[in-house]
């Protein structure tokens, strides 16, 4: 125990390291259970038909995604294997950055075709006035893509005369871009579902209670918990081992670091 007192602090912090790194390379496996926002969320998706029309927004920025872009490469697989039909729209600068990273690694996988499967909108500024304009009169919104081109001659876009063609709106956010969409769209009768980073999860919960949101995720806790729902294990379950994994190891060396001390003050006194 005298020795524990005295190890050096590095083994520590490489002890923890080790912890995060390795599930990462190597999942674990660790079983988790699918809260009700993620099982709401995967039973909406999954009842979707086949080549529905979903508008993806990915409202969240880098500091957030290591929680957020896990859960919508998640629900992107499961739509995609559904073959839904993807419009990106962009509220955040950052936003159509991740729509063509996420389409460049899926695409191929899903034989998806631009104009065809996907279309990738331009950047709206504005948020809520954007969403607004949209719910009011889609065409005149946007009528060019990223690239600058119609959009309104693609095949993905047949059918559509305004926002109550789509037959879901998936929001992935960080602040009040989900409550505009809510405000706006949802009572235009297009179901709408919310991905969350972890502190934004309380805000959005009462509208999951009323139903005024078909589903949520939370956090990297509900990517996992939609890859294992889905069962298409990914970086989200493998994270979550990770930060299992670290949290054990933490409180294994508080309880050696406590033990060591109550031992210690035990010799001590014996030798007065």
């Amino acid at each position: 125990m005298v020795k524990l007192a005295n190890l050096d602090t590095r083994w520590v912090y490489l002890s923890v390291f080790l912890a995060v790194l390795l599930p990462l390379f190597r999942p674990l496996g660790l079983p988790i259970t699918v809260g009700e926002g993620t099982k709401a969320t995967y039973a909406f998706v999954e009842n979707l038909p086949r080549g529905a029309t979903v508008i993806v927004s990915p409202s969240f920025s880098p500091s957030s995604d290591a929680e957020v872009l896990p859960q919508m490469m998640a629900m992107l697989r499961h739509l995609m294997s559904r073959k839904a039909r993807l419009v990106w729209v962009n509220l955040t600068v950052e936003a159509s950055m991740y729509a063509s990273q996420a389409m460049n690694a899926l695409s191929g996988e899903y034989a998806y075709q631009y104009g065809q499967d996907y279309l990738i909108l331009p950047f709206m500024p504005g948020q809520q006035t954007a969403i607004a304009a949209m719910a009011q009169d889609i065409k005149h919104a946007f009528s060019t893509d990223l690239q600058g081109n119609s959009v309104w001659g693609l095949e993905i876009m047949k059918g559509v005369q305004s926002i109550s063609d789509f037959d879901m709106l998936v929001d992935f956010n960080t602040g009040d871009t989900c409550i505009y969409y809510l405000q706006q769209v949802q009572p235009k009768g297009v179901p709408v579902i919310a991905g969350a980073s972890g502190v934004t999860v309380p805000y959005l919960m009462p509208y999951l209670g009323t139903g005024q949101l078909s589903g949520l995720l939370g956090g990297l806790r509900g990517a996992a918990e939609y890859e294992m729902a889905s069962k298409n294990p990914g970086q989200a379950l493998s994270g979550m081992d990770a930060q299992s994994l670290s949290h054990a190891a933490i409180v294994v060396f508080i309880l050696v670091g406590n033990v060591s001390w109550v031992m210690g003050r035990r010799r001590q006194n014996q030798a007065r």
